[in-house]
């Protein structure tokens, strides 16, 4: 089954240096693969090549900006095998209460620069390679308002893959939209507002739990290495949009998260 693994391939993750983005780079290399992370943070850069325990390169970008994207793959990385883009920014409020900064920053973030980094990255992505992009679950099941934008770019990245599926071909392009997963970004919560969130969904998911990192890693690798799977959008969520877990919500002040199980704004 030598078909179906990573050994000697080169794995490029944006957005590799904390949760899910580490957490896929910690098992391609667990798997073999040759690792390049890139990140807007050094420090969290250099954190994170300590844990990876094969060969890692480190590189510090913004990937909002084109040309450092540009630069990233036409002078470091050069030929590889497999992209994944796990990195993106992130704000929301009401629609009438966001500015256009903040909702154009969204899709500068989760979707222009995903898209950048695959138009810099397609003339060195072997044809027998891989693009793995995430979105988000709540492009499935919206629930409470003050996403609008987020789920907008989401949305849009999902139907980018099975567009870039086809355009791309025989490269395969797949999204991964995750539901609730216990990384670093959920500590930017309040904590009592974190837990009771988490409190719930363990409670409300079929599976009884909520996502660890490793479990989109799995997909993902899962995804790289099935070389029959291109154009699909793979929900790991647990359950979620089938569960009657409430969703958190944007309210009155641009920033400001509520949540129907937790009387806090955070």
């Amino acid at each position: 089954m030598d078909s179906f693994s990573l050994k000697q391939k080169r794995v490029v993750i944006i957005g590799g240096s904390q949760g899910i983005g580490l957490a896929v780079a910690q098992a391609a290399s667990a798997a073999g693969a040759w690792v390049a992370i890139a990140s807007r943070s050094k420090d969290k850069l250099t954190r994170a090549a300590t844990t990876i325990l094969g060969e890692v390169e480190t590189y510090s970008i913004d990937f909002t900006h084109e040309d450092e994207v540009a630069d990233l793959f036409q002078n470091k990385i050069r030929e590889f095998d497999h992209l994944v883009v796990t990195a993106f920014s992130f704000s929301g409020g009401p629609i009438a209460k966001l500015p256009m900064s903040d909702a154009k920053a969204i899709f500068e973030g989760k979707f222009w620069g995903a898209y950048q980094a695959i138009k810099y990255a397609r003339p060195y992505l072997s044809d027998s390679g891989s693009i793995t992009l995430f979105s988000g679950n709540m492009s499935q099941r919206p629930g409470g308002g003050g996403f609008a934008a987020g789920i907008a770019a989401g949305g849009a990245l999902e139907i980018l893959g099975r567009a870039l599926a086809v355009e791309l071909g025989p490269i395969r392009v797949n999204v991964i939209s995750p539901g609730v997963v216990d990384t670093p970004a959920w500590g930017l919560l309040n904590d009592k507002f974190r837990e009771t969130m988490f409190d719930q969904a363990r409670q409300l998911f079929p599976v009884g739990r909520i996502a660890e990192p490793e479990d989109l890693a799995h997909a993902t690798l899962a995804l790289m290495t099935n070389k029959f799977i291109t154009g699909v959008t793979l929900l790991v969520d647990g359950g979620e949009v089938l569960s009657m877990f409430p969703q958190p919500e944007m309210k009155e002040d641009v920033g400001k998260m509520t949540h129907p199980l937790v009387e806090i704004e955070v």
